[in-house]
C-alpha cells in the first residue's frame, strides 16, 4: 500500500482546523480553557499486541506474531522503543515433518530531538533476524533530520494527524546465513546509502486510527542495491485500551541472498492492549 496513497485519502477526509487550533494547542490556554481538561496521562505510553492463526486437514499451518511499543514524549525530547517477532510452520497432510515459514524477531529505538515545531533531529538503531530470507542479523545506524508538515495532537474534541519525513545517512551490515535446505555460512554485505522516511498518523474517527510508517534506502556508494520497507497499521478500539489490529507488511531487497525472492509481505490479524 502506498504511503502517498494513504496521504491523499487522508487529507481528502479530513476538515480543515479552526483558526483557533494554534491558541488551542499551547499549554497556557489548554489550562486555562475550562475546568475539563484532558487526563494527563504522562510522558510515556505504550502498547502490546498478540496475533495467531492455525489451520489442519490437508493443510497443518500455525504461525503466532507478537509485537511491542513504548514512546516517551515531551516538547522537546522524543524516545520510540519497538520490537516485533513471528514464527510459524507448515506441512502437507502426508508430510511428519514441518518447515518453518516464519521466524522473524526485530528491535528498534529511535530517539528524536526537536529544535522548532518543523525541524528536528533523531537517531536511529535496529537488530533484526529472519531466517527464511537466510538473515542471520542486520544490524542498522541511521542518523538525519525530519520535517513535520502537519501536527495535530489527540484530544477529546479533535483527532491525531500527523505527517513527518526523514531524510538522513544510514549504515546497515547483513550477516547471512543458509538454514534450509542445508545449513551454510554466505558472504555478508555492507550497505551505506541515503535514508528518506515517512511517518503518518491519521484518526479516521474516534475508534479508528491509522499508521504508516516507510523507509527507503537506495546503495548509490557501491554496487546498486535498493531496500524498502514499509508497514501500515489498522487499529479499530473495541475499549479505551483494547483495539483490534491489522497489520500490512512490504519488505523489498533488490539483491537478496541467493536463492531468495525479493518481496516479502504480510498480512496480520491479532489484537492490542494499550499499556
Amino acid at each position: 500500500m502506498s504511503p502517498l496513497f494513504i496521504l491523499f485519502a487522508a487529507m481528502a477526509q479530513t476538515p480543515t482546523p479552526p483558526s483557533e487550533a494554534a491558541d488551542a494547542s499551547s499549554p497556557a490556554s489548554v489550562a486555562s480553557a475550562t475546568g475539563e481538561e484532558d487526563e494527563d496521562e504522562g510522558p510515556w505510553t505504550g502498547s502490546a499486541g498478540l496475533g495467531a492463526s492455525m489451520f489442519t486437514g490437508n493443510a497443518r499451518a500455525f504461525t503466532i506474531t507478537g509485537d511491542a511499543m513504548a514512546e516517551y514524549e515531551s516538547p522537546v525530547w522524543a524516545l520510540t522503543l519497538e520490537a516485533d517477532g513471528a514464527y510459524g510452520n507448515a506441512a502437507s497432510e502426508d508430510e511428519e515433518e514441518r518447515e518453518v515459514t516464519a521466524l522473524t524477531l526485530g528491535g528498534w529505538a529511535r530517539g528524536d530531538y526537536r529544535f522548532t515545531r518543523l525541524l528536528s533531529a533523531y537517531s536511529f538503531l535496529g537488530l533484526e533476524t529472519d531466517h527464511p530470507a537466510s538473515l542471520e542479523l542486520r544490524t542498522e545506524v541511521e542518523l538525519g533530520i525530519g520535517l513535520t508538515f502537519l501536527e495535530r495532537k489527540k484530544k477529546k474534541t479533535e483527532k491525531e494527524l500527523f505527517l513527518r519525513t526523514y531524510l538522513g545517512a544510514s549504515y546497515a551490515k547483513d550477516r547471512r546465513f543458509q538454514y534450509t535446505p542445508t545449513r551454510e555460512d554466505l558472504p555478508n554485505v555492507t550497505l551505506w546509502s541515503p535514508a528518506v522516511g515517512v511517518a503518518f498518523r491519521y484518526d479516521i474517527n474516534e475508534r479508528v486510527h491509522l499508521r504508516e510508517d516507510a523507509l527507503l534506502l537506495p546503495d548509490i556508494f557501491g554496487d546498486t542495491r535498493v531496500l524498502l520497507d514499509s508497514t501500515t497499521k489498522l487499529s479499530v478500539h473495541m475499549t479505551d485500551r483494547f483495539a483490534l489490529t491489522t497489520y500490512f507488511e512490504l519488505q523489498h531487497d533488490s539483491v537478496p541472498a541467493a536463492g531468495k525472492v525479493k518481496t516479502d509481505t504480510s498480512l496480520s490479524v491479532g489484537g492490542e492492549l494499550e499499556i
